[in-house]
């Protein structure tokens, strides 16, 4: 027998013996793996789903139990480098979720301010209190009597004092297909910019917000809202009735395009 059927006859045989051992000896069982064992790009879609699950249907429980699977030490700092990662992109829902996910864990850092000023939690309006109606005894005829007629009482309206007040104004032509704009930039008692304060749009039949501190590569106490052609708008600080400029139109520029109007605003002095 020549030296290369030997060597073939072996290898048939180790191979027999191999899948013999794999198959029926020792075979391979196989099991489902856990978030805290794929790689990192799928860990952090995990936690992104988690938190995105969070913001939809606030199930804190079912959240912490995707949360554990991670099996993550450092949880706050996986959190704050995703949403850094986000919010790189600009303002976006992805970045909001991670920053409600990051403020539930006690672990929201200074740039996720921004989007937490922004939510709302509806204040609870207390039930009304049945009245309960006294019946009479009896029923007597109730007699005629001369009503004599009071003139109506005119109540003086009260325009609220708001709690801002206008520190510069200035109309801005725009350039090209820009949409005209409204343009503020809150400061503090101290001259320094405010992230994250509330800057309400109003007009008749409408209103609409935003919230500094989302561009901060022009100012972080900076916020714009896109101007409608046909609109005459008001613009408040905090709430849509502490109104600090009153009338603003995208009047035509006279070199080309529409007015944008750009406020620096700043506590009211007493």
């Amino acid at each position: 027998m020549s030296t290369r059927a030997l060597v073939l006859i072996l290898l048939v045989i180790g191979l027999v013996l191999g899948l013999g051992y794999a198959w029926l000896i020792d075979p391979v069982t196989f099991s489902e793996s856990s978030p805290a064992q794929v790689t990192k790009a799928y860990r952090e879609a995990w936690l992104l789903m988690a938190a995105e699950a969070y913001a939809q249907d606030d199930d804190w429980e079912r959240t912490q139990t995707r949360l554990d699977a991670l099996r993550d030490p450092n949880l706050a700092q996986t959190l704050a480098a995703a949403f850094d990662q986000y919010n790189a992109a600009g303002p976006n829902a992805k970045a909001r979720a991670l920053a409600r996910l990051a403020d539930r864990l006690n672990a929201s850092t200074p740039g996720m301010q921004v989007y937490l000023a922004a939510i709302i939690t509806p204040t609870p309006r207390p039930s009304p209190t049945p009245r309960v109606s006294a019946t009479p005894h009896r029923t007597e005829t109730p007699r005629p009597t001369a009503t004599l007629e009071q003139p109506p009482t005119l109540t003086p309206t009260v325009t609220p004092i708001p709690d801002y007040q206008v520190i510069d104004r200035r109309a801005e032509c725009g350039h090209g297909k820009q949409p005209p704009q409204i343009r503020v930039i809150v400061l503090d008692a101290l001259g320094q910019s405010v992230p994250g304060k509330e800057v309400w749009i109003t007009w008749e039949g409408g209103a609409d917000r935003f919230v500094t501190g989302l561009k901060p590569e022009i100012d972080p106490g900076y916020g714009d809202f896109d101007m409608q052609l046909d609109q005459t708008y008001n613009v408040g600080v905090d709430k849509p009735t502490s109104v600090v400029v009153r009338d603003l139109r995208a009047e035509p520029c006279e070199t080309e395009g529409r007015t944008s109007w750009r406020f620096i605003l700043g506590p009211r002095t007493p």
